[in-house]
């Protein structure tokens, strides 16, 4: 793609979830290499990172990687983001919707509150939505901007197990179980096979002598047939 890597204003992404793909894409500097970690995680320890720096320049992670909920409350903000940036890796939140029914109950039904946490809130680096109208909308408008004074309206996000904290404690919903951190092995995909040349279909078997027999049995019994009904007619 020429025309894309030559455009300082365009940006090739390449995202996969096996290191493997990416590796392929290593002496390619033009394209940004995203390794998507689909598994929700709590943690991530400087090992797991330093194999995701060999692949890729950036993650993208699930919602609940950054901010786990539980019965609809936002519960906290995780370390990930931090940790991932202070490897030079950055991060894409993966995938925000409009409807109500995906927005944790922190976020009032307001999906601008939801792009509002991950961006300015917490400072990720992309969002992947399914209403990039929603997301384009936020981003123009003045108010997101972190350069307004503080005496004018700003988008506010939320923080994250502030509401949850209104709730008596004996009403609240029991905790889960925890999250697993990341691990070496949910990085690490093994090599791809070798491409391989397909082997040669077997050579077409002829017709076997009792097949060409038994017609000839079929061509005799019908000349048969007609000789004796020759005669039945004389």
């Amino acid at each position: 793609m020429p025309h894309l890597t030559s455009n300082p204003l365009r940006k090739v992404l390449i995202q996969s979830d096996d290191t493997s793909v990416l590796s392929k894409f290593q002496n390619v500097p033009a394209y940004t290499r995203v390794l998507y970690l689909k598994d929700e995680i709590s943690d991530a320890p400087k090992t797991p990172v330093g194999e995701i720096k060999k692949y890729a320049d950036a993650v993208t992670l699930p919602r609940f990687s950054i901010v786990p909920t539980i019965d609809g409350f936002t519960t906290a903000t995780t370390k990930v983001v931090n940790e991932m940036h202070a490897a030079n890796i950055s991060v894409y939140v993966t995938v925000l919707r409009n409807e109500f029914v995906t927005l944790a109950f922190d976020y009032f039904a307001d999906p601008t509150i939801e792009i509002a946490t991950y961006t300015s809130g917490i400072g990720v680096d992309g969002i992947i939505t399914e209403y990039p109208a929603t997301a384009s909308r936020y981003l123009r408008n003045p108010c997101s901007s972190d350069s307004m004074p503080e005496s004018s309206y700003s988008i506010i996000p939320a923080e994250a197990g502030s509401l949850l904290k209104t709730v008596p404690e004996e009403t609240q919903p029991p905790a889960s179980s925890p999250t697993p951190a990341l691990d070496v092995a949910d990085v690490v995909d093994p090599p791809l096979p070798a491409v391989t040349k397909p082997a040669s279909p077997p050579p077409a078997t002829s017709p076997h002598s009792s097949a060409v027999a038994n017609i000839a049995n079929v061509v005799l019994s019908l000349v048969a047939i007609v000789v004796f009904s020759s005669l039945s007619l004389v």
